[in-house]
């Protein structure tokens, strides 16, 4: 199982663009694909070029496909650094030189306020019913694949986890130095807006400045924002509680039996990523048709199985591995209340990064 430090590359990847909301998927097409594949391979040759991150793909799905489609040979790059600025950048400087890429909400977002992405049809794709409809819903820009939420990740052993992000903030003064944040200002931003009962996606920049003045306040009782290895940190003894992403549990929770994990009442922030077909493509058919066959459901279970991601569909439980299904952070469960971070708008975006420096320099 690939379990990537995912979030941590976000914050190179996403940061710099701003928030959103959405919260919180059916059926056996391969025909559809089959048939679709079938008409495709009398077509002259094509490289598709996908923006990703490093193995962040089924284990057999690209070898798989360009098998059946010898005509097609796919190509995965990193994602840029620099946030949605980069992203952008790159795209301009060569506008057709990238297909598709894997993009969360927060940036995909970004890039349709950019006009950088190609509009999107559900019909293009017909196996995206294998999806529940409501991340569709959430993911108008393209195929949602998986999500990430942000829970409390916590020594059981040890501590009782808070059972709401309101609780966790109350909680702090007694937990004094015993606590680690995300060290990514929209989520940290989105916790403290749960815990004052407002909106993750606000475009009030006052309730902004309220969420920076909560976390400032209770800075000084965490023992850090830690970008990466809270696991380790929990496991070390360093801290009893991390708050940290659904993905890190992979392979731990049920296996470490000292690890807890945590999801919030008063919900969790969340992102949602799915694949994106770039505005000035040239093969745009040909994603489609990547797109189709990747939602074929012994393909769809191979991309979750490799990666480690929460899975979108209730339709492949008989397909998933027993310790990602079987994990509470990361099995299908549409009773999670989950909001995802979304695009809001610049103010909001510029004011959020302003407030994070003053409360990282405090």
């Amino acid at each position: 199982m690939n379990n990537l430090n995912r979030r941590g590359f976000l914050t190179l990847a996403g940061g710099g663009a701003a928030a959103l909301a959405l919260a919180a998927c059916s059926s056996d097409s391969k025909s559809s694909s089959a048939s679709s594949s079938a008409s495709s391979s009398a077509q002259a040759d094509v490289t598709l070029e996908m923006l990703n991150y490093a193995g962040w793909m089924g284990a057999d799905v690209v070898a798989n496909y360009t098998a059946e489609n010898p005509h097609v040979t796919l190509n995965q790059s990193d994602l840029p650094s620099g946030g949605s600025g980069g992203l952008i950048t790159l795209l301009r400087q060569n506008s057709s030189a990238y297909d598709f890429g894997l993009i969360g909400c927060l940036t995909a977002g970004t890039l349709e306020a950019a006009e950088v992405l190609s509009e999107f049809n559900e019909s293009d794709v017909p196996n995206i019913s294998l999806i529940d409809e409501k991340y569709r819903q959430a993911y108008p820009w393209g195929l949602p694949l998986e999500n990430g939420k942000v829970g409390m990740i916590y020594r059981s052993d040890v501590v009782d986890a808070p059972t709401s992000w309101a609780a966790l903030f109350d909680a702090l003064p007694d937990l004094s130095g015993r606590v680690a944040f995300p060290d990514y200002d929209i989520d940290v931003f989105s916790m403290a807006l749960l815990a004052m009962g407002e909106d993750i996606n606000t475009t009030d920049v006052s309730k902004i400045e309220e969420a920076a003045k909560l976390i400032k306040a209770n800075k000084q009782y965490l023992k850090a924002f830690l970008s990466s290895d809270r696991i380790a940190a929990l496991s070390d003894g360093s801290v009893d509680i991390a708050i940290g992403y659904d993905y890190e549990t992979a392979g731990v929770l049920g296996v470490d039996k000292t690890i807890g994990w945590g999801a919030p009442t008063d919900g969790m922030p969340a992102y949602l990523d799915g694949w994106t077909i770039f505005a000035d493509s040239q093969n745009k058919t040909a994603v489609l048709d990547f797109m189709n066959y990747q939602m074929e459901p012994e393909n769809y279970a191979d991309f979750i199985n490799n990666t480690g991601a929460a899975y979108l569909s209730s339709q492949v439980d008989d397909l998933i591995s027993d310790d990602i299904k079987g994990n509470e952070a990361l099995a299908y469960n549409e009773d999670n209340k989950v909001y995802y971070e979304l695009y809001t708008n610049g103010e909001i975006n510029a004011k959020r990064s302003e407030l994070w420096e003053e409360i990282k320099a405090a």
